[in-house]
């Protein structure tokens, strides 16, 4: 196969838009583009979350009907010069799963479709490997749902010669009444993402520290009842642990856009 075929992520559009073409690894796909996207010096590791609530919470579980904002994480060592991605969310079969709808015009991101089967993948190369896109969960009894995920994190040269392949699935299934209204139960303090840092909010002083994925402290503060703020300078996953002065403690992973 022609490089020039599959040289979707080096480029400023995806497959899906170029070619008409499927390699999210999902079953019926075409092959991935790893066999041609080689030789650059990155290690490019993804990962798929599923957003539930205003608070940014992550769920590993995905709530039928619901719209929860679906997070597609690519980072790599080695400082590519962007990323690239390009997705699909199946059921066993390999049928659509639920429906992604663009939540922003503007940002890297827009919806293609091959062959019936709904894509998500970047309009550019995107210099930020975090992307988002609305998605509308299938309803109760419709079983797991498979994010298949294909990526680049690219050199920027226009070729597919110095970019490493990622990619992976990622299967969620649906949650039961009883833990859709755990999870809709707000923990104390509640989280909300802010233009640099955290909102806290609660009815009583606590204390919290705020960690990146890999364990680094970002930000640990003491703070009063009410609404309060921890600032520091992140993007991407962490995990918030905080303990009320009456002794409730929570650990949650949280999206910081």
């Amino acid at each position: 196969m022609a490089i020039m075929a599959v040289a979707f992520l080096s480029n400023s559009n995806g497959v899906a838009h170029q070619q008409n073409k499927d390699r999210t690894g999902a079953p019926g796909s075409d092959n991935t583009c790893q066999q041609c996207h080689s030789g650059g010096n990155f290690d490019p590791v993804v990962n798929v979350f599923l957003v539930t609530g205003e608070d940014m919470a992550l769920s590993d579980v995905y709530l039928p009907g619901e719209t929860h904002t679906l997070m597609v994480q690519v980072s790599s060592s080695g400082n590519p010069s962007g990323f690239g991605v390009h997705g699909t969310a199946v059921f066993g079969d390999g049928t659509n799963a639920g429906t992604f709808s663009d939540q922003d015009a503007n940002d890297c991101i827009w919806l293609d479709e091959v062959n019936g089967r709904h894509i998500f993948e970047q309009n550019d190369l995107c210099s930020s490997g975090s992307f988002q896109v609305l998605w509308t969960a299938p309803e109760q009894g419709s079983g797991p749902v498979t994010f298949y995920v294909a990526s680049i994190a690219a050199n920027g040269n226009g070729t597919a010669s110095g970019d490493v392949f990622g990619g992976g699935s990622f299967t969620f299934n649906a949650s039961s009444p009883s833990a859709s209204l755990e999870l809709e139960a707000p923990l104390t303090p509640t989280l909300r993402p802010v233009a640099g840092g955290l909102e806290f909010a609660s009815t009583e002083p606590h204390e919290s520290t705020v960690l990146s994925i890999d364990g680094r402290i970002l930000a640990v503060g003491k703070m009063e009842a009410g609404v309060r703020s921890l600032v520091f300078s992140y993007s991407g996953l962490a995990v918030v642990h905080s303990i009320t002065r009456s002794g409730a403690s929570s650990t949650r992973k949280i999206w910081i856009p």
